[in-house]
């Protein structure tokens, strides 16, 4: 902050002689407190600029850190999809007539709520563009193990423990992809409650859900390494439709691990909450392939 200098100077007719000095030390005290205050506000110039170049290197950095994932073809796949849906039967005209008749579970496109001859070319032009195999083989899982067991994966849930308490509400899976929705208690500085969806998506698989973030060139991500050892990312990624949601990401070799963070989380802006890292912590990423 630049403080002004204010010069009073007070000329009596008794002091006539020192007058023209005084005048001149003015002239050279405001010349020179001009002089720093230019060089001042050149100074924070540089730094504004500066910063902003900084905060642009960090945004990058961080949007960098999700390469692993928006390069891969799931991803792509996925965009291309929801870009695909978003345009299409915007009035429902086409659904109205198909109504509400249940879908026979072979159905090829069952996976993708599917209900045109244009969604079905659209995903089998898509699965041929990114080399990816259409999800099949729908199964509802009744437990936590059943799903472990079917999804063909380690007990990748601390379910009971000092600092946490987790419970199942729901599973499914499509070719070892699934979806399970469960809520827990995090014991950290505070109590938290969460509820939160966990995702495993299986690379060389189209998988239209669980990859649709939006435009991630609004985002803010962080690398954590989980007391287990594992590395995810906890990013918060501002959508135009959803508004702030956040996720916990992992990079498997065979599969991609989302967490939606659901409940009282929702105010998470930061990825440096306290509630992030404990959710990750009450998971093993490692044991799933």
């Amino acid at each position: 902050m630049i403080k002004k200098k204010i010069l009073i100077v007070l000329i009596t007719a008794v002091i006539m002689t020192s007058s023209l000095t005084a005048c001149q030390k003015i002239g050279d005290e405001t010349d020179y407190d001009t002089k720093q205050a230019e060089e001042t506000m050149e100074e924070i110039t540089d730094e504004k600029e500066a910063s902003g170049t900084e905060q642009e290197t960090i945004q990058q950095e961080t949007g960098d850190l999700l390469e692993f994932l928006t390069d891969s073809p799931e991803y792509q796949a996925c965009a291309e999809w929801w870009e695909f849906d978003n345009g299409y039967d915007t009035d429902f005209a086409i659904l109205e007539q198909v109504g509400n008749e249940p879908v026979d579970p072979e159905y090829e496109y069952e996976a993708y709520c599917c209900y045109s001859p244009e969604m079905e070319e659209k995903i089998d032009e898509i699965c041929e563009k990114y080399s990816l195999s259409k999800l099949s083989g729908f199964q509802i899982a009744d437990d936590y193990s059943e799903l472990c067991s079917k999804a063909g994966i380690g007990d990748f849930c601390e379910r009971a423990s000092e600092n946490v308490k987790q419970s199942v509400l729901s599973s499914y899976l499509y070719d070892g992809a699934f979806l399970m929705e469960g809520n827990a208690t995090l014991a950290g500085s505070s109590i938290y409650e969460v509820s939160y969806q966990f995702a495993r998506v299986v690379k060389g698989y189209f998988t239209s859900a669980y990859l649709d973030f939006g435009d991630l060139a609004e985002c803010n991500v962080r690398a954590y390494t989980t007391k287990k050892g594992n590395n995810v990312f906890l990013a918060n990624i501002i959508n135009e439709e959803w508004g702030s949601k956040t996720y916990i990401i992992a990079d498997r070799e065979k599969s991609f691990i989302v967490i939606n963070v659901l409940g009282d989380m929702t105010d998470i802006t930061d990825v440096n909450d306290e509630r992030l890292e404990l959710l990750a912590d009450a998971f093993d990423f490692a044991v799933i392939p």
